[in-house]
Parts: structure tokens; C-alpha cells; sequence
């Protein structure tokens, strides 16, 4: 990124950007904290100075030609393949209601104090290197790792309320504590986030489970009363007692299975509603608390919420059948003893590519119970088994289709043809060495 400073600053140089042209945000902050950064916003103190600046690098083939938000007075250009940001100073006024800000040229002070927090409101001179700090707050703020907003939390709060995900998110980030005012002003204003779109919010959910802290970062969304505004039914699991395999209700153990995934996804969405069916499939009886078929009633909740969300068809999917299938190994034995060879080609073939992380949630889960009950080594001894038989089984296709079938016993299409493919499968998976003809044979 060093390059890129330079490359730029050595381009305005004698030009009117030249004094104008700032490094503002995350990537100042970074460099006061010592850590590289990757993302570089520039702000530009001139009408329309962004793209004005972005064009003109391009014109000067320095760039990628820009990519214009009028509205916005903002551009986007390529500089030695990273993704730069030019804005022009700018003060932004929300109309009741509405999100999008009306934008128009203003001071750098104006600029900085618009923006969410004071770590994020340095800027660098560009050509000197300088930093100035407005706010007067932002360094000192890093320096006791400190998250405030740069004015009223309310205003701040209320103009774009995604800015409360943000400082839950560069709290967990950084490691940085969110000051008393700037936290009231949270509190106070948490429901505001039903006014932001369903993709915003989505979009900081993934921010924060894509994090070294997911379960952290959830926990601060409940401290804060976001999480109300941003899955509800999770806020159901607390305080629901389990049955005796578990010592914690099922929202605290949702938050530890969450907490031992690896940094997937797919896999941590898996693992943060995999239980959230149990509030509906809950029971009680001499022999305890059950939650029979939690794990489908879960698959079907949490479609509608990723569906809410807007996550993609396809992740949807895989991460439904993750949640659907993540009790299938409850009688596989603590060490995965129990389970048969035709069990497990069975779980590879009808997994395929979700597999591993299927086994991943699985382990997760497995290892949040009661000390008895804990199954710490049940899936690397199914993985163990699983690496001997893929060497001959993984690759393999099913030998009979539904057009063999239905050849095989002169029938036309319907139901009967998938019960009868049904039950190649399972002869399949008892003789994989099984070609075609003998499949059929037994069929009969």
C-alpha cells in the first residue's frame, strides 16, 4: 500500500489536489496501531474532488478507469490490483425515515465529524505523511483502545443506525471497549436497526462471524438488544433448559458450538441456528427433557431466517442440510465404533461435498455436553474410518439410475421409481463392488 501512497502523491504534486488529498479511516488508524492494512479511503477537499481526482489518474493511466456514485460524489479505481476509494469532503443530512443521506461538499471538519467513530476519523496528508487528529479524541482513543463516536451517539446513531453493528464489530476487531455514552447511545437506539435493509445487516452478521471472536460478537449484539433486531428467535434459546446431556441452556451452548468452529460460513451459520428448532420441538417427561426432531424443525427456522436475510439459494441449502443432519451420528458411539461400513458410504456419498463440514459441526457439538456425555473423540475416529474406505468408495457413482430401473421392471414414472432407487442405493452401499446387472438382480 506504501506503493500506492506513492504512486499518488507523486501525481498531484503541483496540481490543486496537492495539500487537498487525504488518507482518512481504517487504513490511518492501522498505521497509528502499527498493523498493515489493506483498504485505503482518500477524501479530497474540493467540490467533487474524488472523481475529479480519480479521473485524473486514470488520464494519467495510473488506474483503472473510475466507477461513479453521483450521488454520492464517490469513485472506485484499481491501482496495482487493489480497490481505492476517492471522495470528496462532504456533509450528509437524513430526511426523516430514510437511510440515504442527501450529500453535499463541505469542510474537512464537517467531513470528519459525519463519520461514525473518532479511531476512524484520522487523516493522513498524503504527500507529507501528517496525521491530523479533529477530533481531538481519535489518537488518544486508540491509545486506550476506546470506541466513541465523533459526536452525540444519538445523532451518529440515528442517522445510519448499521453504525451499532459497526462498533460491535471493531470492538471484537480490535480488542477495544465501547465508552459508556457511545454504549447508551446503542441501548437507546437498537431498534432503529429495522430501518436499515436486510442485506446491511447481513452483511455486518458475516463481518462478525467471519471474525477470530464469532460467539464474542454475538454476545455483544445480545448485551446490546441487537440481536432482537437481527434474529429474533435466537433471543428464545436463552434460558431453555435441556436435557441431561447438557449443563447450560441453549443459547449459552449454541454460543460455545459456535465458538469451536473453525473460521467457515457456511459452517459458523451452521452452527449459530443449528439448535434454534428446540424452543418449538420441546418436551418433558419421567425420563426428562427431550427435544425429538429438533434438527429438521431447525433446518426449516433457519431457511427463513437466511432467506431473510438474503443469503444466496445455494448457501442456503448447504447450510440447512448441515443443521438437518447434525444429530446423525448420535448413535455412532464415543468413539464412532458403532458405525457399520455401509453406514459411512452411505454418510460420504449423500454428503458429498459437505462432508467435512458436516463432520466439523458435528465435533463442535459434540464436545458442549455434560461430562459424560462428551464425545471428544467420536469424530476423528470416524474421520480415520472414513480416509480408508474413501480410497475405493468417494469417486464411485451410483451403477443403477432411475432409467434402469424403470427398464429393469417395465415401469412407468412416478414415486415407485424413486422407493426402488431408494433401495439400490442401500444394496449399493453394502456391495460397492456391486456392478449394475447384480444390483438389479437383487432387486427382484
Amino acid at each position: 500500500m506504501k506503493k500506492i501512497e506513492k504512486i499518488i502523491s507523486k501525481a498531484i504534486i503541483g496540481t490543486d489536489f496537492e495539500n487537498k488529498t487525504f488518507i482518512v479511516g481504517g487504513y490511518v488508524r492501522d498505521k497509528v496501531m502499527g498493523i498493515q492494512s489493506q483498504d485505503m479511503d482518500i477524501v479530497v477537499e474540493l467540490d467533487n474532488g474524488g472523481k475529479k481526482l480519480a479521473d485524473f489518474l486514470f488520464r494519467k493511466r495510473l488506474s483503472s478507469r473510475p466507477v461513479i456514485f453521483e450521488n454520492f460524489g464517490t469513485a472506485f479505481v484499481m491501482i496495482e490490483n487493489h480497490k481505492i476509494e476517492f471522495v470528496m469532503t462532504r456533509k450528509e443530512s437524513y430526511r426523516d425515515k430514510n437511510r440515504k443521506p442527501d450529500v453535499a461538499v463541505g469542510t474537512l471538519k464537517e467531513d470528519i465529524f459525519r463519520r461514525d467513530f473518532t479511531i476512524n476519523s484520522l487523516i493522513m496528508n498524503i504527500i507529507s505523511g501528517e496525521i491530523k487528529d479533529i477530533t481531538g479524541k481519535g489518537i488518544s482513543d486508540i491509545k486506550k483502545k476506546i470506541i466513541r463516536s465523533t459526536s452525540n451517539p444519538g445523532i451518529i446513531f440515528g442517522e445510519d443506525p448499521l453504525r451499532m453493528l459497526r462498533a460491535i464489530r471493531f470492538s471484537i476487531k480490535l480488542g477495544f471497549e465501547i465508552e459508556p455514552e457511545t454504549a447508551k447511545g446503542i441501548l437507546e437506539n437498537a431498534k432503529q436497526l429495522r430501518h436499515i435493509s436486510w442485506e446491511r445487516r447481513r452483511d455486518e452478521i458475516v463481518k462478525m462471524l467471519e471474525s477470530d471472536k464469532p460467539a464474542q460478537a454475538i454476545n455483544l449484539l445480545d448485551e446490546y438488544n441487537l440481536l432482537k433486531n437481527l434474529i429474533p428467535e435466537l433471543d428464545k434459546l436463552k434460558g431453555l433448559e435441556q436435557g441431561k446431556c447438557h449443563d447450560l441452556d441453549a443459547f449459552k451452548h449454541t454460543l460455545k458450538v459456535l465458538e469451536l468452529t473453525k473460521p467457515n460460513l457456511e459452517l459458523r451459520l451452521a452452527a449459530l441456528l443449528h439448535d434454534i428448532g428446540k424452543v418449538e420441538t420441546i418436551s418433558e417427561n419421567g425420563n426428562g427433557i427431550h427435544s425429538d426432531e429438533h434438527e429438521k424443525i431447525s433446518a426449516e427456522i433457519s431457511r427463513k431466517i437466511l432467506k431473510r436475510l438474503r443469503f444466496p439459494i445455494n448457501q442456503i441449502k448447504r447450510i440447512s442440510y448441515l443443521i438437518q443432519n447434525h444429530m446423525l451420528l448420535k448413535n455412532a458411539g464415543k468413539n464412532g465404533e458403532k458405525i457399520s461400513a455401509k453406514e459411512l458410504r452411505k454418510l460420504i456419498f449423500e454428503a458429498g461435498e459437505n462432508l467435512d463440514l458436516l463432520l466439523e459441526l458435528i465435533h463442535a457439538d459434540n464436545q458442549v455436553h455434560t461430562k459424560d456425555y462428551i464425545r471428544q473423540e467420536q469424530i476423528p475416529g470416524i474421520r480415520k474410518k472414513i480416509e480408508l474406505l474413501k480410497k475405493d468408495f468417494s469417486k464411485k457413482e451410483m451403477p443403477v439410475s432411475g432409467k434402469d430401473v424403470m427398464a429393469f421392471f417395465r415401469l412407468k414414472e412416478g414415486t415407485k421409481i424413486g422407493e426402488l432407487l431408494e433401495k439400490a442405493k442401500d444394496i449399493w452401499f453394502e456391495h460397492p463392488e456391486w456392478g449394475k446387472e447384480k444390483i438389479l438382480e437383487k432387486m427382484k
